[in-house]
């Protein structure tokens, strides 16, 4: 089992800074947590640092061969963490003509290759990406541009086309937000948010794209959204959509991600934050993303730890999820 038990291989942490710090590298070593997220405070304006910096990381987390999960959202566009001159060609909407044809497609796999292929220089192995929200609604910034369209097909077919030049070169991609987040009213960053369609609608609009890229991708991130035509929950906190939907009747055998538990679309006081992360994990999820705050992490570890003690159901629960994460970062460069 990777790190001290199973709740440790499900713990994906960031830092604060562009170097671990002495709490970090302690917490490190202690819990032996699944990976990090870099975000912009972490990369150094030498890439050469950030380097160093991923290095550091992999030298603790490493595990019975397993690489740690080293990961980033580098979409493109304004959702990109590493700045310039890192490639960036520009939001994912806005790139080529905005279509599924042939040049287009080919400079999408293209862009894939080449973000990863420097991703990869610098130690990370994992992007968030592609997005597979269509966008519909216009007010609905938060996805905005970062949508590659607002045609299910066209967007399916370059969200693929990203994907398989990444992959290609060796990061492995998730998908979001599943089942679909193009259509929020409001930012799950900052308030809870609602959509209401009917799963007909769901079916044929916002689950395409994901039906057409699951075969091909390892993990895909749930939304903090709700989505009534299918719970009254949170997508994230659902099994109607993690285990039934999404892995039942869509066949997806990888990773279940949560998107960051510290959005504001998840209650943040720290009892009801705890059982919402044994909540995500009891309903579907396999790795757990918390994007900052070492004591967040160690009330995350600790919520599962006394959960597992107290709920057979949920220990075992555990087991399953490490044991994915464990097949996944088996496969990691």
């Amino acid at each position: 089992m990777l790190g001290n038990d199973p709740a440790s291989a499900l713990l994906v942490a960031a830092l604060d800074g562009e170097r671990l710090s002495s709490a970090e590298q302690s917490f490190f070593e202690k819990e032996k947590p699944a990976g990090v997220t870099l975000f912009r405070r972490n990369i150094s304006s030498s890439f050469l640092e950030t380097q160093s910096l991923c290095a550091d990381i992999r030298r603790i987390l490493d595990s019975s061969s397993c690489p740690p999960v080293i990961a980033i959202d580098q979409e493109g566009g304004r959702v990109s963490r590493i700045p310039a001159p890192f490639p960036n060609i520009g939001p994912a909407k806005e790139i080529g003509t905005a279509s599924n044809s042939d040049s287009d497609l080919q400079l999408l796999k293209n862009y894939g290759f080449t973000v990863a292929s420097s991703l990869l220089g610098m130690g990370i192995n994992v992007n968030f990406a592609p997005v597979c929200d269509v966008i519909t609604n216009e007010v609905n910034h938060a996805i905005g541009d970062r949508a590659f369209s607002d045609q299910a097909r066209i967007a399916a077919d370059r969200a693929e086309a990203f994907l398989h030049g990444m992959q290609g070169a060796g990061v492995k991609g998730c998908l979001k937000h599943f089942p679909g987040q193009g259509d929020a009213g409001d930012d799950t960053h900052q308030s809870g948010t609602v959509i209401s369609h009917p799963m007909e609608i769901l079916e044929a609009r916002e689950l395409l794209p994901f039906r057409q890229l699951i075969p091909s991708c390892p993990m895909v991130m749930i939304s903090h959204a709700v989505f009534t035509g299918i719970d009254q929950k949170p997508a994230s906190l659902s099994t109607k959509v993690m285990v039934d939907l999404l892995q039942e009747q869509m066949g997806f055998s990888g990773v279940v991600v949560t998107d960051d538990m510290n959005m504001k679309a998840i209650p943040q006081d720290d009892q009801s934050w705890a059982d919402a992360i044994c909540d995500a994990v009891s309903e579907g999820a396999d790795m757990v993303l918390v994007c900052q705050g070492l004591e967040r992490c160690q009330l995350a570890l600790d919520a599962m730890r006394k959960k597992a003690a107290s709920s057979p159901a949920f220990s075992t629960r555990l087991e399953q999820a490490a044991l994915k994460m464990m097949s996944l970062r088996k496969t990691l460069k």
